[in-house]
Formats: structure tokens, C-alpha cells, sequence
């Protein structure tokens, strides 16, 4: 099976799966704190998709939020999975989660995919290939200044053990957007945000709290898409960084003003 056709495929049926638990209601435990929870859901779909992409590509690499550790460590090929991004907004009932895959060569990420089960979205991009919705090609807006621009911006407050970096600096950028722009700010709780930026409906995303499996496939969509993706020292956005800014190419330079 072609991998392209394999992982859109795969990210389906987990994402089935991961509705049906949504549907009927799930129980939750607290990792690391309040924002940070965990759900049957979460297990049960990182274990089908661990389980698909071993049995297809037993060669490869494989990181998933939820594995202890990494199946093949250090292969050419990696899969990294987040089951479900949005577990808080899962776990009350927000219908505002995804299923998050980035398959990465030689740690460069080639396939990104992000599913949205509830909505019926599935947003993908291949490397050098541009980026789409359910099959429909997809372009970063063109916003060029703060009035009424629609932003996510989303700030771990206080550092932890794994979430939130950056603290000081993004406490800074929220002080300065509240007084100095006119950025309608929403909240997502989800790398969905990213997409949808991506496909022109909302103009930047700025963030300070998340790792490799929230990131990886939102930022080769965004990228595809015509978008700037960048860490907020104005550097491009590089595996390892937990802060995020994403934007397209007129307003990022203004977003970045924020941060000085």
C-alpha cells in the first residue's frame, strides 16, 4: 500500500474509534496537571495505530504521546503520533480535538496529517507538495495588519516538568498584544487551530506550550500552505522546541514586533 494512501487511511479508522469513545463519554486522569489529562481514548487509539503502522512498516520508527518509549529508536523512518490532541476539550465533551501523524525521514518531516473526526476534516501535506482538506487544496490568508486579525495564542503561565517555555517572554507578547493591537484572540486547545490557519480562516497562531507530536504534521501543513512557521526568537521552527509562532509572510514580521 502507498504510504501517502496507508496513513490517510489509518488516521481514519483511528479516528472512528476515537468518536465512538467521545460519543458515549469517557473518564479522565490527571498527568502532569489540570490542562495536561488522560482517557481511555487516548490508549486505546495510540495502541491501533502503533499496532497498524508496526505491522505495515515493522522497520520504522515509531514515537506516540503515549508510549513509554519509541519502537525503533534512531530508524531512517519515524512515525510520531498524538493520539488525541485536545484531551481536555475531549474529556468534557468539546467537540474540538484531532488525531495527530507525522511521518519524518531522516528528521525531516515528509507527511503530515491532522483528522478531525467530529467536523469530518482531514488536513494533509506532503513535503514540496502543498497541503489540503479532504482532498481540496488549501492557502494561508493573506492578512497584512492587526485590525481584527483572528489569532490563537495559547501560554503555559508558570513552567512544569514538561509543558511550557519561554514564560517570561510570552507574558511579555500577551501584554503587549492587549495593549498595542486590535487581534481578536480565540482559544482552540487543539493544534487544530494551525489548520485551519493554514486553510485561511484564521491569521495566527502563537503558542509557547507543546511538544514534538503536537507540532510536527501542524507545521508542514502550515508551511505547504504558503505560511511562515517560526519559534519566537524569530528562528525557523526546529523539533525540540516547545514555543510556536505561525503566521504568513506579511503579518509574521508584525507578530514578531510583539515579542521585543
Amino acid at each position: 500500500m502507498y504510504m501517502k494512501d496507508f496513513l490517510k487511511e489509518t488516521i481514519l479508522e483511528a479516528g472512528e474509534l476515537a468518536k465512538d469513545y467521545f460519543e458515549k463519554g469517557v473518564s479522565f486522569e490527571v498527568k502532569s496537571h489540570l490542562a495536561d489529562l488522560l482517557t481511555e481514548a487516548d490508549i486505546k487509539t495510540s495502541e491501533f495505530l502503533v499496532n497498524a503502522i508496526h505491522k505495515e512498516y515493522p522497520d520504522h520508527g515509531i514515537t506516540s504521546e503515549e508510549l513509554e518509549e519509541s519502537i525503533n529508536p534512531g530508524a531512517e523512518y519515524e512515525w510520531v503520533i498524538d493520539p488525541i490532541d485536545g484531551t481536555r476539550n475531549f474529556a468534557v465533551g468539546i467537540p474540538m480535538w484531532c488525531i495527530i501523524i507525522a511521518f519524518v525521514q531522516n528528521g525531516e518531516t515528509i507527511l503530515g496529517a491532522v483528522y478531525n473526526p467530529v467536523g469530518n476534516q482531514l488536513f494533509f501535506a506532503e513535503y514540496g507538495h502543498g497541503a489540503t482538506v479532504n482532498g481540496m487544496p488549501i492557502k494561508i490568508g493573506e492578512k497584512n495588519d492587526f485590525d481584527m486579525a483572528i489569532g490563537n495564542f495559547s501560554r503555559m503561565p508558570n513552567k512544569g516538568e514538561v509543558y511550557g517555555s519561554h514564560i517570561e517572554e510570552y507574558k511579555h507578547f500577551l501584554d503587549r498584544m492587549n495593549r498595542d493591537t486590535n487581534i481578536w484572540i480565540h482559544q482552540f486547545g487543539t493544534m487544530l487551530s494551525m489548520c485551519h490557519m493554514a486553510a485561511g480562516g484564521i491569521d495566527l497562531c502563537v503558542q509557547n506550550a507543546g511538544l514534538d507530536h503536537d507540532y510536527l504534521a501542524p507545521a508542514l501543513i502550515v508551511r505547504e500552505a504558503g505560511g511562515i512557521v517560526t519559534d519566537s526568537d524569530g528562528n525557523e521552527w526546529q523539533r525540540g522546541r516547545q514555543d510556536i509562532v505561525a503566521s504568513n509572510k506579511l503579518l509574521h514580521p508584525q507578530i514578531m514586533k510583539l515579542f521585543s
